[in-house]
């Protein structure tokens, strides 16, 4: 089977849009694919016509012992190789329907993408390192008061989770965001920063999967914001209750999860940003 995939990439500083097509035995097979390499998903379906009216450039790599191939919207062999090889794609064999090229042409592609790739990488990692030993120091010195004043927010966001979905956290997990708040309680009272990042870190994890199943088990589809949306006023609270999840985030420099990333990089414009693709996927989806 073959599924054509439109999604975004973000790799550190950089985001690619990604088209491609996917020739797996099942839809899973192509998510699991994607999500290995951090691909956020905007659409995933079956593709019935022929590869090559989808693009020229095509290539493969090894999934389970057995070469997947994968189509792209390049033109350009090398292009293609040095986009995907960047996004993370071990390439295996690359090539062209219209203009095939040897072996050897192949190899020197592949080989030339790949060091790129890794010279890039390792370029960012570096620049990586340097900021964030920058930030580390500002926070651990002059910043780590304001930081902590951010923690009483964190309490809130905490007790107002737990409280609305009272009933419906698992006793396990309810205890371990007890032992992590109090960890919090102690952590704020010094000047361990690292610690006090892992412990919100963690227990934003928690927070967010339990806000994802309440929202999910108060969703009204008929209580839309606007006529003609599909945008409800669920979906409005949820997504303003990300956006500051993510905001919070960021103050501590905590990564920020790949399908939050609109709200790390745009802010509250991000929430515009999600509404309108999911009303004119909808309305392309009808056309």
């Amino acid at each position: 089977m073959t599924f054509s995939v439109n999604g975004i990439k973000q790799e550190k500083n950089d985001k690619y849009k990604v088209e491609m097509l996917v020739c797996v035995d099942a839809p899973l097979l192509a998510r699991k694919i994607l999500e290995e390499k951090n691909i956020l998903i905007l659409s995933l379906k079956e593709f019935s016509q022929e590869k090559k009216t989808f693009g020229d450039v095509y290539f493969t790599i090894q999934l389970n012992f057995q070469e997947t191939e994968i189509v792209t919207k390049h033109k350009d062999i090398q292009e293609a190789a040095k986009t995907f090889s960047l996004m993370g794609f071990d390439i295996a064999t690359i090539n062209s329907y219209s203009t095939p090229i040897s072996t050897e042409e192949m190899s020197i592609i592949i080989a030339d993408a790949k060091a790129e790739a890794e010279a890039k990488k390792t370029k960012v990692k570096e620049q990586i390192k340097k900021i964030e030993a920058q930030e580390k120091k500002v926070y651990e010195d002059a910043n780590l008061k304001a930081a902590k004043k951010i923690i009483f927010r964190v309490f809130e966001k905490i007790e107002e989770t737990t409280k609305r979905s009272s009933g419906a956290i698992a006793i396990q997990d309810m205890k371990k965001i007890k032992v992590l708040s109090e960890e919090l309680r102690k952590l704020r009272m010094g000047t361990n920063f690292e610690k006090i990042r892992e412990t919100i870190q963690e227990l934003f994890m928690m927070i967010e999967k339990i806000n994802d199943e309440w929202y999910v088990s108060i969703q009204n589809p008929d209580d839309i914001i606007t006529p003609n949306s599909l945008v409800t006023k669920v979906d409005l609270d949820r997504e303003l209750d990300r956006m500051e999840n993510v905001k919070i985030l960021k103050m501590f420099h905590i990564n920020i999860a790949a399908k939050n990333q609109d709200y790390a990089i745009l802010g509250s414009y991000g929430i515009f940003w999600n509404f309108l693709q999911k009303d004119f996927l909808y309305k392309i989806a009808n056309l």
